[in-house]
This record gives structure tokens, C-alpha cells and sequence, in this order.
């Protein structure tokens, strides 16, 4: 619940973010300017889950028996709702998250975290850059579903 709420608190400080449930090939909208970004998706999760997100990235190559899935359905199957908090907590990596299974994706939480630490040292907003850095993500993802 930690981490729903610092998401809600987190993206409601960066933009306010229309989003609808209809029939459309991408159901976020761009709004006040807040555009989602793809260059996070393309540096860290593109090589597994493909450019498209529609999991044939080329590591699925290297490894075999691992299906990253296809991150444009996480909204048609979770009955046209994205699901923000999970997609959250997956991205982040550093609590348990239920049924999830064994972890084969990277804790990018901890990356992230170690990343903001050699930027800026130890300091008392690394979290919240840390958390900003997955709700970004977070919304590339919403961006690019479809229904």
C-alpha cells in the first residue's frame, strides 16, 4: 500500500493524466503537455520485452523458456483497466509481490536506486527520484495498450 500511495502522490505532482476505457489502440491521452516518454522502455526493458512491448525482445533468444509477455494487454486483461499499482510494484522489484513467481526480471528499484545514489550521493530525495523514474516508465506503459 506503500507503494500505491507514493504512486498516486507521485503522478498526481507530474501531470493530470486523462484516461479513457474505449475501443482505442492507446487509451492514455497526452494532457497539460505530459507526453509519454519511450526512452526509459527502450533502455531498460525493450531488449526483453521488444520495442513494441509485445515481448520479442532479442535476449528471449539468450533466455529460453522465459516469456516477458505482452506488456500492450496488461489493460484487456485486467478487464480494460490498467493496472497501475501492480505494474508499479513489478517494475519496482524491492517488496514481494504476490503471484508474481520465481523473479526473473531484474529489481529495477535497486538499479535505479543505486544509479540516483552515484549521481547524487546519499540523500533524502533518492526515493522519491526513484519512484518518479518506475511512474514514468509506468505511464509509457499505459500509453501503449490496447484493448
Amino acid at each position: 500500500m506503500k507503494h500505491a500511495m507514493m504512486s498516486r502522490l507521485a503522478l498526481g505532482f507530474c501531470a493530470s493524466i486523462v484516461v479513457t476505457t474505449v475501443g482505442t489502440a492507446s487509451f492514455a491521452q497526452e494532457t497539460d503537455g505530459f507526453k509519454a516518454d519511450p526512452t526509459e522502455f527502450l533502455n531498460s526493458c525493450a531488449s526483453c520485452h521488444g520495442k513494441d512491448g509485445k515481448g520479442a525482445g532479442f535476449l528471449t533468444r539468450v533466455f529460453r523458456g522465459v516469456d516477458p509477455g505482452d506488456l500492450t494487454r496488461l489493460a484487456a486483461n485486467n478487464d480494460g483497466v490498467f493496472p497501475s499499482d501492480r505494474v508499479f510494484d513489478v517494475i519496482d522489484g524491492r517488496g514481494d509481490v504476490e503471484a508474481h513467481g520465481d523473479r526473473k526480471m531484474p529489481v529495477w528499484g535497486d538499479r535505479y536506486m543505486n544509479s540516483e545514489m552515484s549521481r547524487h550521493g546519499p540523500d533524502e530525495i533518492n526515493e522519491f527520484r526513484v519512484r518518479t523514474r518506475i511512474l514514468e516508465l509506468s505511464h509509457f506503459l499505459q500509453s501503449i495498450q490496447e484493448l
